[in-house]
């Protein structure tokens, strides 16, 4: 195609071209950064909302998470209150066989020792053994008579027979 334009007049239209393209170019990008801008302001607004919504569940997980720990420390400390009172209850058999052991005199033998509970606090004990004098055997009873630990004796009266080589049995309580 020829071109009969005057060199200006087309110097002026390329121009023109040039200066439609960058405002072509011009619009395009700041309609792009307007779109960026605006996709931005979404994405802000989701993500606040994302986040307020996970403090919330958080918040009320970490309550839910201390009420069941406070639940749990109340469950603990009724046990241990539990064990702590059956302990304080609990007689141990060892203790009144250490006060037994020391209520009797050198001479004297036990041969059996027998107990059976009667109740939650009171275990029945039975004696039997050998005492050389009779005197030995009062001095038994009241050693044993004397501490608070024992109660509800039974001597039997063949125990006070004869005055030496007794083969003794009674029975008390804890």
């Amino acid at each position: 195609m020829i071109n009969l334009l005057p060199p200006s007049y087309t110097e002026e239209l390329r121009g023109e071209e040039h200066f439609r393209l960058v405002l072509i170019l011009g619009m395009l990008i700041v309609v792009f950064f307007v779109c960026l801008s605006l996709a931005l302001l979404a994405i802000r607004v989701y993500l606040a909302g994302e986040i307020e919504v996970q403090q919330i569940l958080v918040e009320s997980q970490s309550q839910d998470d201390r009420r069941a720990r406070v639940d749990q420390i109340r469950d603990l400390n009724g046990d241990i209150k539990e064990v702590s009172s059956f302990y304080k209850n609990k007689m141990l058999l060892s203790d009144a066989i250490l006060r037994i052991s020391d209520a009797l005199p050198e001479s004297v033998y036990i041969t059996s020792l027998s107990y059976t509970p009667v109740s939650n606090s009171k275990v029945k004990i039975a004696l039997t053994g050998f005492a050389p004098r009779t005197e030995d055997l009062l001095q038994i009873r009241t050693g044993l008579e004397q501490d608070p630990l024992f109660g509800n004796f039974h001597f039997p009266p063949s125990n006070w027979i004869r005055a030496t080589n007794i083969n003794f049995s009674f029975d008390f309580e804890l």
